[in-house]
């Protein structure tokens, strides 16, 4: 078998209703390299599975305890075979010149361990216009300081031993991110728009099971003490890389 250029990793947790059209917009990746699909089911107790088997481009499925997206995503780097790592939401989508323009840059400079483009959210057309209302979330476009607009090399996480911390069910990228600059990793942001974010309502509370507002917030000030105590130079707070 081919060995792949990319891994494609996505964390599912009950997304029946999404996975179809994620899986779809990966397929329909330009990109002619050789990648392989990894789902990451985080304990889902719908048609989650079935919808990933049924699917044509038959993705590699593992199958876990339910434990939030972080830990999904480490099982995943873990299992991956690929030269470069993608990482994408099981709600969200890909444009198709995705992987073709994030190739095209690791490509061009051996040097640069990620790249990051920009993203988009747009609203889950099943609900009613009035469903998001009340949502406070980025609209339009901005850049994606978001796992599902990343691609890294493997090698760089090898290296620098950077995972996602599992003890934030919230904000976890916000954390990787700030880890993996310190720790010396060279990005880039494309111009382009590589990632379409879905925004449904309640979605941010339900990645894990029994997830609530509570638990966010308490993830968001752990977050921000991490990233003062780094500033300081004494962040013994750390616990990523888990």
């Amino acid at each position: 078998m081919e060995t792949p250029y990319f891994s494609v990793i996505i964390p599912a947790w009950n997304a029946a209703t999404t996975l179809r059209q994620t899986l779809d917009s990966i397929a329909e990746q330009n990109d002619p390299s050789p990648r392989e699909v990894i789902v990451v089911d985080d304990g889902s107790t719908d048609r989650t599975v079935r919808v990933a088997q049924d699917h044509l481009s038959r993705p590699r499925i593992i199958r876990k305890a339910n434990g939030g997206a972080p830990s999904a995503f480490n099982v995943g780097i873990k299992a991956a075979t690929g030269a470069v790592l993608a990482f994408l939401d099981a709600d969200d989508l890909w444009m198709p010149d995705k992987l073709a323009l994030q190739r095209a840059a690791l490509d061009s400079d051996p040097s640069l361990d990620a790249v990051l483009g920009h993203s988009e959210t747009f609203e889950s057309p099943e609900y009613p216009t009035e469903a998001f209302h009340s949502l406070h979330y980025k609209k339009g476009r901005y850049p994606g300081y978001l796992a599902s607009s990343l691609a890294m090399r493997r090698g760089a996480v090898e290296r620098l031993g950077i995972l996602f911390d599992e003890s934030l069910r919230t904000g976890s990228f916000i954390d990787w991110y700030r880890r993996a600059i310190a720790a010396g990793m060279k990005m880039t942001m494309l111009d382009e728009t590589v990632h379409r974010r879905r925004i449904r309502p309640g979605t941010l509370s339900r990645r894990v099971a029994g997830g609530a507002p509570a638990g966010m917030a308490s993830d968001f000030l752990e977050i921000a003490r991490r990233a003062i105590m780094a500033k300081r130079g004494d962040d013994d707070g750390e616990r990523g890389g888990q």
